[in-house]
């Protein structure tokens, strides 16, 4: 099997990038893929939830190699840290401003990180990049080394000129460093089917990129964000409404791997 390499990214903060990436490594996990999860964000939000020692409980642990390190031409050997649920990780610390600061670097660099990651990447079934929510470095050096991108987006104040922003990106890229680059697709969180703002984003969405519209949508469900801030699957809760947003969550990274399988 050819390691399959997922960024999910979106130049928007707060449209489920995080939530995606970590039940998505749980996920693989569960069906006893190796997986790697690179956090790429400054914020370090995937990295202290799949860095905990045990899973829903502190402290965190890291003792590997951080993201930003990636990016140094003279770095030897790639150290992961092992997850208590089973994937790698390649951790950002929380505001890591060694990462922040790699957007006034050259374009290099994200070379140097595609370089990095290709020495490891045969080891894995599957790479999960967690993107920062803006344009710029360290979103080429993913795009870089992608084989596949995953858009989440939420309706709410949903703008068509951000998603061509980011389409310009990723066209940039894959004209010039990664022709093999596909777009998976684009995921609906936080899906408000009686919202009428919500039903209007998304015919303009569908008359733009109506093939990239995820058929299956996330739900704006309290247990979605109790696990991942937990660092948990959500199907591990027990309660009735978690099935419900675990089935959802499901049928989402089902139609992904569906996707991602095909191209």
């Amino acid at each position: 099997m050819i390691t399959k390499v997922i960024s999910i990214t979106n130049q928007k903060g707060g449209v489920g990038k995080t939530t995606i990436t970590i039940q998505k490594a749980f996920y693989l996990t569960d069906m006893g893929k190796k997986v790697l999860v690179v956090d790429l964000d400054g914020q370090g939000n995937t990295s202290s939830r799949l860095g905990r020692i045990t899973p829903g409980k502190e402290p965190v642990r890291f003792t590997g190699t951080k993201t930003s390190e990636l990016f140094d031409s003279d770095l030897d050997q790639i150290e992961v840290t092992q997850c208590a649920y089973g994937m790698d990780l390649i951790h950002s610390l929380e505001n890591d401003i060694d990462l922040y600061e790699l957007e006034a670097e050259s374009l290099e660099k994200a070379i140097t990180f595609t370089k990095k990651l290709n020495s490891i990447k045969e080891k894995y079934d599957y790479i999960l990049i967690d993107c920062p929510p803006s344009l710029g470095r360290k979103l080429v050096a993913a795009l870089s080394i992608s084989t596949h991108i995953v858009i989440p987006i939420q309706l709410s104040g949903f703008s068509t000129n951000g998603v061509r922003g980011l389409f310009d990106s990723i066209i940039q890229v894959k004209n010039t460093l990664n022709p093999t680059l596909e777009v998976t697709g684009i995921i609906i969180n936080g899906m408000n089917n009686r919202s009428k703002t919500h039903k209007e984003s998304l015919s303009k969405l569908e008359e733009i990129v109506p093939d990239l519209i995820f058929k299956n949508r996330i739900v704006n469900r309290a247990p979605i964000d109790s696990a991942t801030d937990l660092g948990v699957p959500v199907w591990k809760i027990k309660s009735g409404a978690a099935r419900v947003a675990a089935k959802e969550i499901k049928s989402v990274i089902k139609e992904i791997l569906d996707r991602v399988q095909s191209k």
